[in-house]
C-alpha cells in the first residue's frame, strides 16, 4: 500500500489552498503585478522585472488557450521510471522506455480531448507529438477528460536541448509531477534547479517516489519521510509526496485520483498562474529590499531651504539690491535736497538696468542682464535639491532613494530658463510711490523758494551798494539780517528735511527690497513645485504603486 505524505489540512482555509481562486481573483493579482512592474521598471534590476513581465505575458497567453484543459507534466531524471509511469497512466506503451539512458528526446502528450481543441495549446507549449485517448466521442467515458498529460525529456540528460525543453515546459504547464527514484531522490540538481525555485507552486506540485517496490517496507517509509523533509526544506510544504511503483501499479490509483481532481477543479491553470504571480512578486520585493516604512510628508524647512537656494541661484540677492537701490534713487529724486538733486538724475535706475518690471519682458533679456549665478549658489541649489529628495524619500527603499535624487538633481540642473522666467514674472521693480514723497518735494521747493528769496534780497542789497546807492537796512531776527536768515534757513531746513526724508526713503526701500525678495521667492517656489516637488512626488508615487501592486499580486 502506498503512503502519501502531504500538508493539506481539511481545516485549512480553502482560499489559502487555492481552491477558491477565481478568474476575477487572478485578474486582480495580474493587475497588481502589472502595477508593481510599472513601479519597478527603471528602478530595480532588470532580471526580476523581466521575469515578472514574462509571467504576465505567459499568463495572458495561457488564459487565451483552452482554459478548460489542464496540462500536467511528468518530469524526472534518467532512470527514474517517468516514461514507464506515463505508459501506466495512459494504459498503453506510448512512450519508449530505457533504464540507463534518456529515451524521451522530445515531449510527448497524451490527450484526453480532441487534437483540434488542444492544437493551439500544444503549439504554445512546443509539444510536437501526442497520443489521443478514447473519449466520449468514442463511446468511452473517462474521469480524466480534459487532461493533457506530458512526458518530458530527462532534466539531467547530457543533451543540452533536452534540458532546454524541460526548462521551457516547466514555465508553462499547469501542474508538475516530479518522478524521483530511491537512488537519486536527494540529487541536488532537481532540488536546487527546480523544486526550490518553484517554492510558491506547492498547490500545483506533486512529488512521486517511484520504484518503492524495490525497497523493503521500512526502507520505503524511511525514504518517503526523508524526501518529505527535503521537499519541506525546498519550501514546498503543501506539496504532496507519494510513493508509487509504475511496474506493480502501487500508488497509481492515488496518482490517477490526483489527476482527476485537477481535471474536475478546472483550477490548475489559475493556480499555476497565481503561483507564478506570487513568485514574481516575491522576486521584485526581494530586489527592492522594501521594509515597508511609511513615507512621511516633507518637512516645511526642507521646502523652504529648496526655495531659498533656487532663489539665490536665480539672482534674488541682486534683484533685491536693485529694487532697493531703485526705490532709494527715486526717493532721493523726489525728496532730496534740491541743490544736489540733479546729480541723482544722472544715475541710471538699477532696476531699469536689469530690465526688471517691464511688461512682457523677455526672460532671455533678464538672463543677459543678470550676472551668471556663482558656482557657490549653483552648488547650493543642487545640494538643496538633493537634500529635498533625501527628506522626501526618507524610509523608501534604496532604489527609490536613488531615483528620487536623480529626478530632483537633474531638474535642478536644468532650471536656468525657468528661473529667468520666474524673475521676469515677479512684479518687483516699481512699487507704488508714497504720497508723502510729493509733499516732501513740495516742502523742499517751498524752502528753496525761501532761500532763493533771501538770496535775491541780499543780491539786491549788494547791487544797490555797487551802484553807490544807500540800501535800506534789512530787518533783523536775533541780530541776523532777515535775508541772510531766509537764505541760510531755507537751505539748512531743506538739507535737514532731505536727510530726514532720506532716512524714511531708506526704510521704504528696504521694505520694497524685502517684498521684491518675497515675490521672487514666491515665483521660484512655483517653479520648484512644478519642476522638483511634483516630479519627486510622482517618483515616490511609483513606490506606492509598487507596494499596492505587490500586495494585490499576493492576494492580500
Amino acid at each position: 500500500m502506498s503512503k502519501v505524505l502531504g500538508r493539506l489540512d481539511p481545516r485549512q482555509p480553502a482560499r489559502e489552498r487555492g481552491a477558491r481562486l477565481t478568474a476575477a481573483d487572478l485578474d486582480a493579482r495580474c493587475a497588481g503585478l502589472s502595477g508593481a512592474v510599472a513601479g519597478a521598471r527603471g528602478r530595480l534590476p532588470e532580471g526580476p522585472v523581466r521575469a515578472a513581465e514574462g509571467v504576465l505575458a505567459r499568463a495572458s497567453e495561457r488564459r487565451a488557450l483552452a482554459a478548460d484543459l489542464s496540462v500536467v507534466a511528468l518530469a524526472g531524471a534518467t532512470g527514474a521510471g517517468k516514461s514507464t509511469l506515463f505508459n501506466a497512466l495512459v494504459g498503453q506503451e506510448v512512450a519508449r522506455v530505457a533504464v540507463t539512458r534518456p529515451t524521451t528526446a522530445e515531449p510527448l502528450a497524451a490527450l484526453w480531448t480532441s487534437p483540434a481543441h488542444a492544437g493551439g495549446l500544444l503549439e504554445w507549449l512546443g509539444v510536437p507529438r501526442w497520443h489521443v485517448m478514447p473519449g466520449p466521442q468514442d463511446g468511452a467515458g473517462d474521469d480524466l477528460d480534459g487532461l493533457v498529460l506530458l512526458d518530458l525529456p530527462d532534466h539531467d540528460s547530457t543533451q543540452l536541448d533536452h534540458r532546454a525543453q524541460v526548462d521551457h515546459l516547466v514555465q508553462r504547464v499547469d501542474a508538475m509531477v516530479w518522478v524521483l527514484d530511491p537512488q537519486k531522490y536527494a540529487d541536488a540538481v532537481v532540488h536546487d534547479a527546480y523544486l526550490r525555485r518553484f517554492a510558491t507552486h506547492a498547490d500545483v506540485t506533486v512529488v512521486l517516489l517511484n520504484q518503492v517496490d524495490q525497497l523493503a517496507p521500512a526502507d520505503a517509509e524511511a525514504c518517503l519521510a526523508h524526501l518529505r523533509s527535503l521537499v519541506d526544506a525546498d519550501g514546498l510544504g503543501r506539496a504532496q509526496v507519494l510513493g508509487v511503483s509504475a511496474r506493480t501499479g502501487q500508488g497509481l490509483a492515488e496518482v490517477r485520483a490526483l489527476l482527476g481532481q485537477v481535471v474536475r477543479s478546472r483550477a490548475a491553470s489559475l493556480q499555476r498562474i497565481a503561483a507564478d504571480v506570487v513568485g514574481a512578486a516575491a522576486g521584485l520585493q526581494d530586489a527592492a529590499q522594501d521594509a515597508g516604512t511609511t513615507i512621511r510628508p516633507v518637512p516645511e524647512a526642507s521646502a523652504r531651504e529648496l526655495n531659498e537656494a533656487l532663489a539665490d541661484a536665480a539672482g534674488v540677492a541682486l534683484v533685491e539690491q536693485a529694487v532697493g537701490g531703485s526705490v532709494r534713487l527715486r526717493g532721493v529724486r523726489a525728496t532730496g535736497w534740491l541743490p544736489t538733486r540733479w546729480l541723482h538724475h544722472l544715475r541710471r535706475d538699477p532696476a531699469a538696468r536689469l530690465r526688471l518690471g517691464r511688461a512682457g519682458v523677455d526672460p532671455a533679456l533678464v538672463r543677459t542682464s543678470l550676472p551668471s549665478a556663482s558656482p557657490v549658489a549653483l552648488a547650493r541649489a543642487t545640494q538643496a535639491a538633493r537634500d529635498y529628495a533625501a527628506a522626501a524619500s526618507a524610509g523608501a527603499p534604496d532604489a527609490w532613494v536613488r531615483s528620487t535624487r536623480v529626478v530632483a538633481v537633474d531638474a535642478a540642473d536644468a532650471l536656468g530658463p525657468d528661473l529667468d522666467a520666474a524673475v521676469a514674472r515677479a512684479e518687483v521693480a516699481h512699487p507704488r510711490t508714497p504720497r508723502w514723497w510729493s509733499l516732501a518735494g513740495a516742502v523742499q521747493w517751498l524752502f528753496l523758494g525761501v532761500a532763493a528769496l533771501g538770496a535775491l534780497w541780499l543780491l539786491g542789497l549788494v547791487a544797490l551798494r555797487a551802484l553807490a546807492l544807500a540800501p535800506p537796512e534789512p530787518p533783523t531776527v536775533g541780530g541776523l539780517p532777515v535775508p541772510t536768515v531766509l537764505l541760510l534757513g531755507g537751505l539748512l531746513v531743506g538739507l535737514v528735511l532731505a536727510m530726514l526724508a532720506g532716512l524714511a526713503v531708506r526704510g521704504t526701500a528696504n521694505r520694497a527690497a524685502r517684498r521684491a525678495r518675497a515675490r521672487v521667492i514666491d515665483q521660484v517656489a512655483q517653479v520648484a513645485q512644478a519642476r522638483i516637488v511634483e516630479p519627486v512626488s510622482v517618483e515616490l508615487g511609483t513606490l506606492a504603486e509598487f507596494r499596492v501592486g505587490i500586495a494585490a499580486a499576493r492576494g492580500q
